[in-house]
């Protein structure tokens, strides 16, 4: 009885995550320390560190938020969509898009450790345009948060990724 009673005990200490633990995996609070000024969609963040946490909104979409370091303050909250990569790393990724231009490095991806799925920031549309040519690369882009999200191409094409929910009405089947 007594085995029986430690064996539990041991897999409640080790198997049962603490408030702490299962509070950062749902919203995957991490930490972003920069020494260069780095571009979110609407603002620019001087180097330093801050706090990066997943909004929970059970939408398709997500809502990033950015708090100051001590987390008394949000700085700004952002629109993101899932983005995939290969193979998961044990630590927090945050990937930028390597523009030409001197400024503030635009990040265009979170990935919380272990995760293969991460989430890409949309940047307002106007600024895509400009982030796909300087990088050659595609950025997502919106006109507004609930609007369309379009991936835009070095050369200014717009793929719509994302559409925003369309309201069904009731129709007559052809007869």
């Amino acid at each position: 009885m007594y085995f029986l009673t430690a064996m539990l005990a041991i897999a409640l200490t080790l198997g049962v995550p603490g408030p702490g633990q299962q509070f950062n995996e749902w919203n995957k609070k991490s930490t972003l320390s920069t020494d260069c000024p780095v571009e979110l969609p609407g603002i620019v963040l001087e180097p330093g560190v801050y706090i990066v946490k997943l909004l929970d909104t059970k939408e398709k979409r997500s809502l990033v938020q950015i708090w100051n370091s001590d987390e008394t303050q949000i700085i700004a909250t952002v629109v993101a969509i899932p983005d995939h990569r290969s193979q998961p790393e044990q630590y927090n990724t945050f990937t930028y898009h390597d523009i030409k231009a001197d400024g503030p490095k635009p990040l265009q991806a979170w990935y919380y450790p272990g995760d293969q799925e991460g989430l890409e920031f949309v940047y307002p549309k106007n600024r895509a345009i400009e982030i796909a040519k300087e990088s050659a690369d595609r950025v997502m882009g919106s006109t507004t948060r609930e609007g369309v999200i379009v991936a835009v191409t070095p050369n200014g094409k717009e793929i719509v990724i994302d559409q925003p929910h369309l309201t069904q009405t009731a129709r007559r089947k052809p007869q």
